[in-house]
């Protein structure tokens, strides 16, 4: 009897939560225009997984590309930027291959730039659709600001703005420049056992460490010792705010390895020849950095750099003086309030032109 009760709980963490509660006004009722879903929508020739939420499904549609390729990180936004889904319809995506969207059947050989771009851009045009507007705020984090850097310079015509958060710019540079963080750290700080752990994994070449994804997984688990990832405690661990996840079960979070192995290659394939310098001077869209003053994860310094020779038709540098690489989770109640101050129309007579 026992083992049957623990099997069927094992079963129910596993299946129960995906689903996402629903908008409540403050005495507990429903909103009556809000919108609180998770569903499937065919993109790129597969089923991926987007959460909708917001008080009011006429507000601005904000569509979220979080980091990676290939990280969970959707419960953490939906935990720490909440308070966007008062003033924006936002859409939290799985991309393909990660959390809700990863599938065994997914074809490596679709895991390319180009490809996430092309989903990108069709679910902005459903989005679109959808909600019957012309246009679309992008925000990217990490990988997500890489990623939508490549959106906005071919598709500009459907965003109204991008917010980049702790993008990377440049593959080879950022990742020199986060070995040399954690080499002098551990010289500083004389902890032998992380210097032989750099000796070990050696410098990267072309951004690549020789060891692949395990040395890299090495050098971050360093970043993060040493302040570079998080440079604050959140206010919850991040395995509390998973397992607390409406949107998400235990199974989806078991995907963790398998969606790694998936998207390591794609990684390997772009960090070489990354540097938007180069390969995106110009923007047509309005565009916000958001840097993390000690972020050595992609190091702030490099992206400060890219952001003064970028040339859009507005762009403007906020600095966060208390996080590293996840403004947007460490000072969150600063990065809610700037995103709805700068592009909401009501609050801002309209995103700069």
């Amino acid at each position: 009897m026992v083992k049957h009760t623990l099997y069927l709980l094992v079963i129910f963490l596993c299946t129960a939560c995906s689903t996402t509660r629903p908008i409540r006004t403050s005495d507990g009722q429903r909103m009556p225009n809000s919108i609180a879903e998770t569903r499937r929508v065919k993109i790129g020739g597969i089923k991926q997984f987007v959460t909708i939420r917001g008080a009011d499904r006429r507000n601005p549609i904000l569509l979220w590309l979080h980091g990676g390729p290939g990280s969970i990180s959707m419960p953490l936004y939906l935990y720490y930027n909440a308070t966007l889904e008062n003033q924006f319809t936002v859409v939290y995506w799985d991309q393909r291959g990660s959390g809700k969207s990863y599938s065994s059947r997914i074809p490596p050989s679709s895991m390319t730039l180009d490809q996430f771009i092309a989903d990108t851009h069709e679910l902005t045009q459903w989005l679109k659709q959808r909600f019957n507007q012309d246009k679309v705020v992008l925000l990217g984090h990490s990988w997500g600001g890489l990623l939508g850097m490549h959106v906005i310079a071919r598709h500009p015509v459907d965003y109204t703005a991008f917010v980049a958060v702790s993008p990377v710019t440049n593959g080879p540079e950022s990742e020199r420049l986060s070995y040399e963080f954690t080499l002098n750290t551990a010289q500083q700080k004389q902890d032998t056992v992380a210097l032989a752990t750099l000796k070990r994994i050696g410098n990267p070449v072309n951004g690549i460490y020789r060891d692949g994804w395990s040395a890299l997984k090495q050098q971050r688990d360093l970043v993060q010792k040493y302040g570079g990832v998080l440079h604050q405690n959140l206010k919850l661990p991040h395995s509390q705010i998973f397992l607390r996840s409406r949107e998400y079960s235990l199974l989806d979070l078991l995907k963790t390895k398998k969606i790694i192995r998936l998207s390591a290659p794609m990684a390997k394939d772009i960090w070489p020849e990354m540097d938007l310098k180069n390969q995106i001077p110009v923007v047509k869209v309005p565009v916000y950095f958001c840097l993390g003053r000690y972020d050595y994860n992609c190091p702030s310094e490099l992206v400060a750099d890219y952001y003064e020779s970028l040339q859009a038709p507005y762009k403007e540098l906020i600095w966060f003086e208390e996080s590293a690489h996840a403004a947007c989770l460490e000072e969150s109640d600063k990065f809610n309030a700037l995103v709805m101050e700068k592009l909401v129309p009501e609050n801002n007579k309209g995103v700069p032109k």
